[in-house]
């Protein structure tokens, strides 16, 4: 008879995940909980913590287990009450209709686009990227426990080798997301000589800031391989885990850094994908047979998975910088489409043609830098699945698997980015919901505390038997644990960097 561990591994093991179109229309349902979250205070109204909770974690939590099945159902019920509710406030104070606070919003964005010329650079906090980053973490904290349980379906959890699922698209979402967060240090140094360091000192403080994670790391390896923890091999390897993969993406890529600076870091992004995939492939797919099917003999072949895979993760990660560069600053900068920059750009340069065509094309606002990248990365990524042979696979993160995860990432910022132009939300007009902005302020530190949860529930009780009405319960009562936590922590201004 096979132990619980045996079970527990066998529960996680050889799965083919779902479809592309599933995941897209599942994770849709926080875009739609972010776009009711403003649509109901829109007059300034608050409704609460548990009303916040309710919207923005629960309907994730129920998107994943109750309505995994029912998605369209999940998204109607969040919308309908929240459509009442604001109708219902704007025929009880007699306000004005939604096209008319619209018109308004543009016309004070039109002034403060105009006065944004006598600013200088800053490096900015935007709504819909903290709605973009919290809603990712929620749902990887909340998947990385639900998948234990038999009410998170299979299609879900991350796939042996070849497909697409929920999980593997927040694997590859996460380093992304940490890719945009990493930008501010590269747009610092060009606004202040002070900030500038040599590419040695960039590798070292790569390492140090690194260093803890790689510690977590090994933590892990540790518990995993003494407690009898359930561990899924083909993941990453025998050793190798995702804290090791992000520990180790800052350093190595510090190595680019003066490369980076002739050469775009979406070119130096494609050129990793495409060396790395020739790779893969050449000598009749040798080397796939070998990934796939080989021994584990020696430490290569033994965390191949993590080793060869952290290439696509690079990649990710380079491409989640660019994005940083248009997204992250208060004013469009000169070729910030591709290059960190802090050289403003005036408007009446643009207007008497001072500047040169490519100039122009590539100094862009958030929202137009995110639908330009957005549109070429999906064409991209068509292409990329119409001739490639094989499938997606997150196990090695091929060229396949990198362009998914990016086109997913820039499409859904270009829907956070266009919602919060809507209810005109700017960096100047922050309005951004507490449960979000708690788990953002913290971010690695929830993920490592929603881990450490999930490996003590999993050793508390057996959560592959559990009813669907315990493990929602559970998973609830989990839910509940982290966002007192990370609001906790947030009113009281504890910062816990990794």
């Amino acid at each position: 008879m096979s132990t619980l561990k045996e079970r527990k591994e066998s529960f996680v093991s050889g799965l083919e995940g779902g479809t592309i179109l599933e995941v897209n229309i599942v994770t849709s349902i926080a875009l739609f909980a972010y776009f009711s979250y403003n649509l109901i205070t829109i007059r300034g109204q608050d409704y609460g913590i548990v009303a916040e909770f309710s919207l923005l974690w629960v309907t994730l939590l129920l998107s994943v287990t109750t309505y995994a099945n029912n998605a369209y159902m999940l998204i109607t019920l969040i919308l309908v009450p929240c459509i009442s509710l604001f109708l219902c406030v704007l025929i009880n104070k007699k306000s004005t209709k939604l096209e008319d606070i619209s018109k308004k919003d543009v016309m004070v964005h039109d002034e403060d686009a105009s006065k944004k010329d006598l600013k200088k650079f800053e490096l900015v906090k935007s709504p819909y990227l903290t709605a973009y980053r919290g809603g990712m973490l929620v749902l990887t904290m909340i998947s990385i426990f639900a998948v234990d349980f038999n009410i998170f379906p299979r299609r879900f959890a991350k796939v042996e080798t070849w497909g697409t699922s929920l999980m593997d698209l927040g694997v590859g979402s996460f380093v992304f997301s940490n890719g945009i967060v990493s930008a501010r240090s590269l747009i610092k140094e060009k606004m202040d000589p002070k900030y500038q360091r040599s590419t040695l000192m960039g590798i070292i403080l790569g390492f140090k800031s690194g260093l803890s994670l790689l510690i977590l790391g090994l933590l892990r390896l540790y518990f995993v391989k003494n407690l009898e923890y359930q561990e899924h091999v083909t993941e990453y390897g025998v050793h190798w885990n995702f804290f090791l993969t992000l520990a180790l993406l800052p350093p190595f890529l510090s190595i680019l850094n003066p490369i980076a600076e002739y050469i775009p870091r979406v070119v130096i992004a494609l050129v990793i994908s495409l060396v790395y995939e020739w790779f893969l492939m050449r000598n009749d797919n040798r080397m796939l047979t070998f990934l796939i099917l080989g021994e584990r003999n020696n430490f290569f072949s033994a965390n191949r998975e993590g080793i060869l895979s952290f290439f696509g993760y690079c990649s990710i990660f380079l491409f989640g910088q660019s994005t940083g560069f248009y997204i992250l600053g208060n004013q469009p900068t000169k070729n910030n489409l591709y290059k960190p920059s802090s050289t403003i750009v005036s408007k009446t340069n643009i207007n008497n043609n001072k500047m040169s065509l490519w100039d122009r094309i590539t100094t862009v606002s958030p929202l137009r830098g995110l639908f330009t990248w957005a549109l070429l990365s999906m064409i991209a990524t068509n292409i990329i699945f119409t001739l490639h042979p094989f499938d997606i696979s997150r196990r090695f993160a091929n060229i396949s698997y990198t362009a998914w995860t990016i086109s997913y990432n820039l499409a859904f910022l270009t829907c956070y980015c266009m919602i919060d132009s809507l209810f005109g939300n700017t960096f100047e007009n922050y309005k951004s919901p507490l449960v979000y902005e708690s788990v953002n302020r913290n971010g690695l530190f929830m993920f490592l505390l929603s881990n450490v949860s999930t490996g003590l529930g999993n050793m508390a009780f057996s959560t592959i038997d559990a009813s669907d009405s315990t493990a929602i319960a559970v998973l609830m009562g989990y839910s509940i644990f982290l966002v007192s936590v990370s609001i906790l922590l947030h009113q009281r201004q504890i910062y816990i960097k990794f």
